[in-house]
């Protein structure tokens, strides 16, 4: 995934989580991003977008896994 497509769905992550209970934190770090897909779904499930949200908070964290993946590779190969 590139880092425009990353940027995009952010934003889109942070405009849907903008309606969504305040304990789900501000913004889309990682933590935050955890937190909502192992929580999120208490206070949130049935509010407008939270579907998508939880599609997106997986992609990046799936995401961001493989980028850690990756780099254990990278360090271990030299």
């Amino acid at each position: 995934m590139n880092h425009m497509t990353i940027c995009n769905l952010r934003t889109e992550y942070e405009e849907l989580a903008k309606a969504f209970s305040r304990s789900c934190g501000n913004g889309s770090s990682i933590n935050t991003l955890e937190w909502f897909v192992n929580y999120g779904f208490k206070s949130n499930r049935l509010r407008f977008g939270y579907e998508r949200a939880m599609e997106i908070a997986n992609l990046l964290i799936a995401e961001q896994e493989n980028v850690r993946r990756n780099q254990a590779k990278g360090s271990g190969s030299t």
